[in-house]
């Protein structure tokens, strides 16, 4: 507890420093915090089913005890709860990573939004006219798209 409470007073003290992380850094961070407490829960959850093997296998009767048999069960709950915000998080980037790759394979050139008018673009970046002009051009083309796949269904349902 003490060394998550250094570690967040250490990187708040790196962050006043630097510039604040794009998303994809802070989900990188994020699912690394997720990690130390994954390794927690397991150890924790072996360490309670290690108990309870062992009472089930000194006890002679039939005889259970409850009390380790509902903290297994709540160790591998929290296990199984960490495991999902894991993979949630984990699908999150990889969309996320999908959605980027998309982006600028259909729009390669960054597009420079100017604040006053005196500001040129720079290089390869778009003027936010010209990106508005594509926009529109790939709306329109994706209704043509649309229109033409109704006409095709309605023909093939008219038969």
């Amino acid at each position: 507890m003490a060394s998550n409470v250094t570690l967040s007073l250490q990187s708040q003290q790196i962050s006043q420093h630097q510039q604040p992380p794009q998303p994809s850094d802070l989900d990188a961070i994020h699912n690394k915090q997720l990690i130390p407490q994954l390794r927690e829960s397991l150890a924790n959850l072996m360490k309670i089913a290690g108990q309870l093997l062992h009472q089930n296998a000194t006890t002679d009767d039939s005889l259970k005890s409850i009390d380790v048999q509902q903290r297994l069960e709540r160790t591998l709950e929290e296990f199984y709860s960490i495991c999902d915000q894991l993979e949630v998080n984990l699908r999150l980037n990889l969309e996320s990573v999908q959605q980027n790759a998309d982006s600028s394979k259909f729009l390669p050139l960054q597009v420079n939004v100017p604040k006053d008018n005196s500001q040129l673009p720079e290089g390869q970046a778009l003027q936010y006219s010209q990106y508005l002009q594509i926009t529109k051009q790939q709306i329109s083309c994706a209704k043509e798209v649309h229109d033409l796949l109704l006409k095709f269904s309605k023909k093939v349902t008219d038969r």
